[in-house]
């Protein structure tokens, strides 16, 4: 599990890293900025959101990856609808929506 969790997080570092946003805090995101970020790695993104605060320290220190697959269409669509909205507070919101179905 340690070494998932260092394989993704040296994965979203470096692409990270490589983006033209690179240096806002990925707690910073709005979902503009995440609606920018290839498809294939929004859950990558969406998981170091749920494991980040709002201070850009880590809380989360295992990623829940079969749940933010689950947020990540709820997030997407919210996003689309809220581009000026921050990426926690709709990943929160996906979360409440998540849990009413």
């Amino acid at each position: 599990m340690k070494k998932i969790l260092l394989t993704l997080s040296l994965a979203g570092i470096a692409f990270f890293s490589s983006m033209a946003h690179a240096n806002k805090p990925v707690a910073l995101w709005l979902c503009s900025d995440f609606l920018e970020v290839n498809e294939t790695v929004q859950p990558t993104a969406l998981g170091f959101v749920a494991a980040v605060n709002h201070k850009g320290n880590v809380q989360e220190a295992v990623l829940d990856v079969d749940g933010v697959a689950k947020l990540q269409p709820t997030v997407v669509t919210y996003c689309k609808e809220n581009p000026k909205v921050a990426l926690r507070d709709a990943l929160v919101q996906a979360n409440g929506q998540v849990i009413k179905q």
